[in-house]
C-alpha cells in the first residue's frame, strides 16, 4: 500500500525526453538538483484515499483536473511528502478545489521560469512570479500550500521545482 495522507504532496519522477533534458539542464546550475536521486518533475496533491489507490488533484496540459492513480502505480513512480502539521479540513479543501479546478494550464511559464533561474544564477537576483489564474502542476502545489497556512516559497518568487524539493526534503529530514 502507498504511504500517503490527505493534503500530502506528491512528487512524480521525472520521465520523458523534455523532463529529463530540462532536469539536466537544471542539473547545470543546481548542485543539489544535480545530486539528488530520483528528481522529480511532476508534482500534485493527496485529495483523497480509494480501495486501491488515490485521487489526486494535478495540473496537466487539459487543465486542473482530479484523477486516480493505483497504489502500485503511485509506489512505482512517486514519492509522497506530508507538508503540513495536520491534515487540511473537509472545508478548506473544497474552498481550494471550488477556486482551482479546471483552470488552464500555464504553458508560459516555462519560459519565464528558465529566464528567472538564469538571472538567479548569474546576478544573484529573482525575478517576480507573474500571478494569473492558469498553473502549472508546481505552481497549482505552491498555491495549495500558502492557501492552507504553510507556505512552500515565497508567494512572489518564480516557482522552481528544485526550491519545493529543496525545502519537502529538508522538512522530511526533521520528521524521520
Amino acid at each position: 500500500m502507498y504511504r500517503c495522507y490527505k493534503g500530502d504532496i506528491i512528487a512524480f519522477n521525472g520521465t520523458g525526453f523534455i523532463a529529463k533534458l530540462l532536469s539536466g539542464l537544471l542539473g547545470l546550475f543546481d548542485p543539489w538538483w544535480r545530486k539528488l536521486s530520483p528528481k522529480p518533475w511532476h508534482l500534485a496533491i493527496a485529495w483523497e484515499k480509494a480501495y486501491d489507490g488515490w485521487y489526486i488533484f494535478e495540473a496537466t496540459a487539459s487543465g486542473q483536473k482530479i484523477n486516480y492513480y493505483s497504489d502500485k502505480h503511485l509506489s512505482e513512480t512517486s514519492r509522497s511528502y506530508s507538508w503540513f502539521d495536520k491534515t487540511p479540513t473537509k472545508k478548506q479543501m473544497a474552498k481550494f478545489l471550488k477556486e482551482h479546478v479546471d483552470k488552464k494550464y500555464d504553458v508560459a511559464i516555462y519560459l519565464w521560469t528558465m529566464i528567472q533561474y538564469i538571472i538567479r544564477h548569474y546576478f544573484n537576483r529573482r525575478i517576480p512570479r507573474l500571478l494569473d489564474d492558469r498553473y502549472t502542476c508546481w505552481e497549482l502545489v505552491d498555491e495549495w500550500c500558502n492557501d492552507m497556512g504553510k507556505p512552500i516559497q515565497s508567494k512572489y518568487d518564480c516557482v522552481m521545482i528544485s526550491d519545493i524539493m529543496k525545502n519537502l526534503e529538508s522538512d522530511n529530514e526533521i520528521r524521520d
